[in-house]
């Protein structure tokens, strides 16, 4: 199923509800992390489960952002059967990821999606299709924020015009400079676009060009905080590996891109890969995958037992978090190579 589809598959599911394979552990050492949620004393060659049946549950999750200090991670978590997508929350503390909550504002009837934390940790922004005054016509995700104030989340406020349109706005990225990055279908395909802060103002946005917003579709692209790359998703490509891939660009001068490389099987998979995030120490490459090992199928149906412990885990394919070390040098070498 394609990524965008399997998005607005299950924001439907839950909007209906509330108004009526390949292997992934390959690393070289052990991921032993101590006293931090996501360094590690090891290179993580190939994408691991982020802290598995902790973080990364039976539960369908998605897009991570997390707080300055690295200690707070946020998330998107989706129930089809409960009709229920909102904005989740751990805190890591003495050694280990707390349980999950919910933040405080999270709605049974308003889903609510593509949490991201503002650099200075104090806005955090994401998508909904709650009405506002002065919503554009028709059925549209638009991008709204909360800030933080004395340590609470307040009641959110929609961003409105410019940025709001008739079409979909997901996955809002905010960076150094207070511009945000986000993606759009408003001329009918998924694209990439920029607004920037102006005097207090969000200028009508700009799309990316051409080289980045192909005749495919884009989305969810993580922005460096400096701007110098992006990481986003492609899906179905000819040179992808499987439904959606992940790709990065770098930055040229104001609204010029390298041509985007795929990030390759190091990092992407034959099933959905997306939701890139980029910790604040620019190690690690944090992304969402429904990958599988190959013999998952086999080893369901040795034993009932075996069938109903899988099904409970963060192996039974849902979408959930992975982790991978993050070479940036060797990725922008790689890209003007092929520039």
């Amino acid at each position: 199923m394609r990524y965008i589809t399997f998005r607005m598959l299950l924001l439907s599911m839950a909007i209906i509800c509330s108004c009526t394979n390949q292997g992934t552990e390959n690393r070289e050492g052990s991921a032993n992390r101590v006293n931090h949620p996501y360094q590690t004393d090891s290179i993580l060659l190939r994408p691991t489960k982020f802290h598995p049946e902790i973080v990364s549950t039976k539960l369908d999750k998605y897009n991570t952002s997390f707080s300055p200090d690295g200690n707070t991670m946020y998330y998107t978590v989706t129930s089809q059967k409960l009709g229920v997508t909102g904005i989740a929350f751990q805190k890591f503390e003495n050694g280990n990821f707390g349980r999950p909550e919910f933040v405080p504002f999270v709605s049974a009837d308003s889903p609510m999606t593509d949490v991201q934390i503002s650099p200075n940790g104090d806005l955090m922004l994401f998508s909904t299709f709650m009405d506002y005054e002065g919503k554009p016509e028709g059925f549209n995700f638009n991008i709204w924020t909360s800030e933080l104030k004395n340590g609470e989340w307040q009641r959110p406020s929609p961003l409105g015009y410019p940025i709001s349109s008739t079409g979909n706005e997901f996955y809002p990225m905010m960076i150094n400079d207070q511009s945000i990055y986000f993606c759009s279908d408003k001329e009918g395909n998924s694209d990439i676009y920029k607004s920037r802060l102006e005097n207090g103002k969000y200028q009508p946005p700009i799309r990316l060009p051409d080289n980045i917003n192909s005749d495919g579709r884009e989305a969810d692209a993580f922005v460096s905080r400096d701007e110098s790359y992006m990481i986003f998703v492609r899906v179905d490509e000819p040179d992808g590996f499987g439904n959606s891939d992940l790709y990065i660009s770098f930055r040229i001068n104001e609204n010029e891109w390298t041509d985007p490389v795929n990030m390759g099987k190091e990092v992407n998979s034959g099933q959905i890969d997306g939701s890139p995030y980029v910790t604040s120490d620019e190690k690690y490459l944090i992304f969402t995958s429904n990958r599988a090992s190959d013999d998952i199928k086999k080893r369901a149906i040795k034993s009932y037992r075996d069938f109903e412990s899988i099904s409970s885990s963060s192996d039974n394919g849902s979408l959930n978090f992975y982790i991978v070390s993050f070479n940036l040098k060797k990725y922008k070498n790689d890209v003007f190579a092929n520039n």
